[in-house]
């Protein structure tokens, strides 16, 4: 029986034998830096977390091989499996060297460019009065449970809903702490220590909450769009299937890497527009207009293909190892504090669900998802886990639009707030 199991293409025994070398090299010291130590690590105990996620019942029925990479992952940095030379060739890797960007800019544009024109612009127009309706009633039910805790009403807006759905981390906790500083003369660090848990948490139930939603919607087909958000009637044409070639694949990288080049020029001249925002404002023109050729566009459509195949397991892993700190979701943890980050996700994800179907022609469930659980993501890291998890990475433009413009106005909303404590 175990014999019949394979891991990355590989034979169980081989694939242990593999991951015994690897775990030897990171105890040594020996592992090699950069791109090679960095993908070893990914991609040989992503690819074994995906596995497990797919094998143990319980976990392959509600939560899949994404939810298993993102979760182990945090479990084997937590748990000291990874030493400290191999967890920063790790961190460096997803992080500095940009693995990541790398990753997410051949899924954007393969994705956008899978998309049908007429398609894309229509969801574009409607998908952020969905998010944004979803987000207020989040606030009302975060808000009310924050004064269960002892917190008033603005107090639970401020250090739970606010953190939660600003963008992430680096785009949204940090900056909203330094925000928070100037107003209250309180240390950053000592703002940003209150306020992660929410912003951490909330992620990693956007992802829980996207997996258990899949598994719904496959007893709820009428409800799905199996990856499709729009259900107005309109019916698509059908593209050919992609025959990936070395050559489209080429063709396919230097577009991707080409259009977010574009981004961190256009976020250069305007910074308040992020760089993945401009990335995607740029490839939704050049669709609209057709500047590319139809063989140019499924270049792009291959290359974000292959990525998806060759990589989504690592770069869940690398989510997990070095973007979700059990130690921060702990160290505020307690059950109410838990049930109010879970009932805010839970609000903002069945608000977006009951709008977009019934106020902007889209599928229950692809709403819920792009325009309620991406609001409380970490980023574009976020939006891959929890569209990874929900098996409908179609729908990462539309999340990505989400992301980063609730972001902002979330941002906003907690400068103009947190004044009203002063």
């Amino acid at each position: 029986m175990f014999r019949s199991i394979k891991i990355a293409g590989f034979p169980l025994p081989l694939y242990l034998g593999i991951l015994v070398i690897l775990y030897i090299c990171m105890q040594l010291g020996c592992l090699p830096g950069g791109i090679v130590g960095g993908l070893l690590i990914l991609m040989v105990v992503g690819e074994g977390l995906n596995t497990l996620g797919k094998t143990i019942p319980v976990v392959r029925t509600y939560l899949g091989g994404s939810v298993a990479c993102i979760l182990g992952g945090a479990i084997l940095t937590a748990a000291g499996f990874f030493p400290a030379s191999s967890l920063e060739i790790a961190d460096s890797f997803v992080n500095e060297q940009n693995f990541l960007i790398f990753y997410i800019a051949a899924l954007i544009c393969g994705s956008l460019f899978n998309i049908d024109r007429d398609l894309l612009l229509r969801a574009t127009v409607k998908i952020l009065p969905t998010a944004v309706l979803g987000l207020a009633a989040g606030g009302i039910v975060v808000g009310l449970l924050g004064m269960l805790m002892g917190h008033s009403f603005l107090e639970g807006l401020l250090y739970i809903f606010i953190p939660m759905t600003s963008g992430g981390m680096t785009a949204g906790a940090v900056p909203l702490s330094a925000m928070y500083s100037q107003v209250l003369g309180q240390e950053a660090g000592e703002i940003l220590t209150r306020i992660a848990p929410a912003t951490v948490l909330g992620n990693v139930v956007a992802i829980i909450f996207a997996a258990l939603t899949n598994t719904f919607a496959k007893s709820h087909p009428e409800m799905s769009g199996n990856g499709q958000l729009i259900n107005d009637g309109y019916t698509a044409p059908k593209r050919p299937p992609i025959e990936p070639t070395f050559a489209k694949l080429t063709t396919g990288l230097v577009i991707s890497l080409s259009f977010y080049m574009l981004g961190e020029l256009f976020h250069t001249f305007v910074k308040v527009v992020p760089t993945y925002a401009w990335m995607i404002i740029l490839v939704v023109v050049v669709k609209s207009f057709r500047i590319l050729s139809e063989e140019m566009e499924d270049a792009a459509r291959a290359w974000g293909y292959f990525a998806i195949h060759c990589w989504t397991a690592a770069a869940l892993t690398g989510i997990g190892i070095t973007l979700i700190d059990l130690g921060t979701i702990m160290s505020r943890m307690t059950a109410l504090y838990f049930l109010t980050v879970v009932a805010g996700v839970a609000a903002i994800t069945l608000t977006a669900g009951f709008v977009g179907c019934k106020l902007m022609g889209f599928y229950p469930i692809e709403s819920a998802i792009a325009a309620g659980m991406c609001t409380t993501n970490m980023g574009g890291s976020g939006n891959v886990a929890t569209l990874s998890s929900a098996d409908r990475m179609e729908l990462l433009p539309f999340a990505q639009i989400v992301t980063r413009s609730c972001g902002a106005l979330m941002l906003t909303l907690g400068g103009i707030l947190i004044r009203m404590l002063a």
